[in-house]
């Protein structure tokens, strides 16, 4: 329903019709708004001193009122589809309908036929369901039972109704299809083109959400930054979210001639690496990589070309020409360097690569973000909110 007011309209009519139907439930007496669009009260007749079926004895007369209830909701076109003990009530041998809210205004053969076969389940609980199955006949064709007892099957029949069923140690239903002529059981289910095509795409959107709910709790991965340039923009930032422990965060500078720079970056938690390529050695000849901390082992310490660094070479600097690690290493965080360059490639190279690289004091992107933003960047320099 769309709104509140919708659900009261709604409730208020269907008593309206099973009155003009001459089916026996609460009279409704008009509808009081108590908060606009909010809080409506139905006003009905109120059933004082009635019993539950399922508490009252029942006896031909209330065999016939339950079978005769169902044969006019038949002829009128409507389905109460919750037919259960809960739902009928009996005062001074009269039976009464009630709960009215899921009646259905030209239901389906189907959903009559249950309909039918829930009352007669219902009579059968507190009689014979012999009886309650010739009494039928005076109403129902027996082609119209055995569709009813086809059709009422699982959950087809109300909670409240399987729950006294299973507490009777008769099979009705059992009975019932034997009394009725043989008929197979009506699926609850109808496949169709329409409905296999709705059952796939639920399917796809449950993968399709399965995905998407997985990967949001996973560590960010390659967002598809770029590499971050030496000042305050968005990947340096970035980079030094990746690693909030870091002193100094590695940046581009200026590019010497015969390299160029990829302009993808992975930046994930607790790392982050870009790359650098050369016009003499491919892609990626040099990987630049912040991290928390380096394993420098079988590292040899040489003079640091970035302030505020100690710097470890793997191999030796001397021989062979070319280091093919190379570490940074500060309070708080490690750059590595990966060359990936030939082997007969020019020292020269390395030099020319290295002076593409920068360090940036993380306080100075401290400072940037709470003078301009109003935030507090994180880690060392920052201590986080809360």
């Amino acid at each position: 329903f769309g709104s509140v007011r919708q659900l009261a309209q709604t409730e208020d009519y269907v008593l309206r019709l099973l009155r003009d139907a001459g089916i026996r439930s609460a009279a409704p007496h008009g509808i009081v708004e108590i908060t606009p669009e909010r809080e409506y009260l139905v006003v009905t007749e109120f059933f004082a001193g009635a019993v539950e079926l399922g508490d009252a004895d029942i006896d031909d007369d209330l065999i016939d009122q339950g079978l005769l209830l169902v044969r006019k909701l038949w002829d009128a076109g409507i389905a109460h589809r919750d037919i259960k003990p809960g739902n009928l009530m009996v005062r001074e041998g009269e039976l009464l309908l009630i709960d009215v809210m899921f009646v259905q205004v030209r239901p389906s053969p189907w959903r009559q036929a249950v309909d039918l076969g829930n009352m007669m389940l219902v009579l059968a609980v507190r009689n014979d369901p012999e009886r309650v199955y010739r009494r039928a006949l005076n109403y129902f064709t027996p082609a119209e039972l055995a569709e009813a007892f086809a059709a009422t099957r699982g959950v087809a029949s109300p909670t409240q109704l399987r729950s006294s069923m299973k507490k009777d140690p008769r099979d009705l239903l059992g009975t019932f299809r034997a009394l009725a002529p043989p008929r197979e059981p009506i699926p609850l289910q109808r496949w169709s083109v329409r409905r296999v095509g709705l059952a796939l795409a639920i399917l796809a959107a449950t993968v399709i959400a399965v995905f998407v709910s997985a990967t949001a709790f996973k560590p960010p991965g390659n967002i598809g930054a770029f590499a971050p340039e030496c000042g305050t923009g968005h990947s340096i930032i970035l980079t030094a979210q990746a690693v909030p422990s870091a002193a100094l965060v590695p940046c581009l500078a200026a590019l010497p001639a015969g390299w160029v720079v990829e302009h993808s970056a992975a930046i994930a938690s607790g790392h982050s690496t870009f790359w650098l390529d050369s016009d003499q050695n491919g892609t990626q000849a040099l990987a630049v990589t912040l991290s928390a901390t380096c394993d420098v082992a079988g590292a040899r310490q040489v003079r640091s070309d970035q302030p505020g660094t100690r710097r470890f070479d793997r191999p030796p600097s001397h021989p062979p020409p070319l280091a093919e690690l190379r570490f940074y290493t500060f309070p708080g965080g490690c750059v590595s360097y990966r060359f990936n360059f030939d082997p007969t490639a020019s020292p020269l190279l390395a030099a020319d690569a290295t002076r593409a690289v920068s360090f940036m004091p993380r306080a100075r992107l401290v400072d940037h973000i709470k003078n301009t933003e109003g935030l507090a960047l994180c880690g060392r320099g920052a201590a986080c909110p809360g």
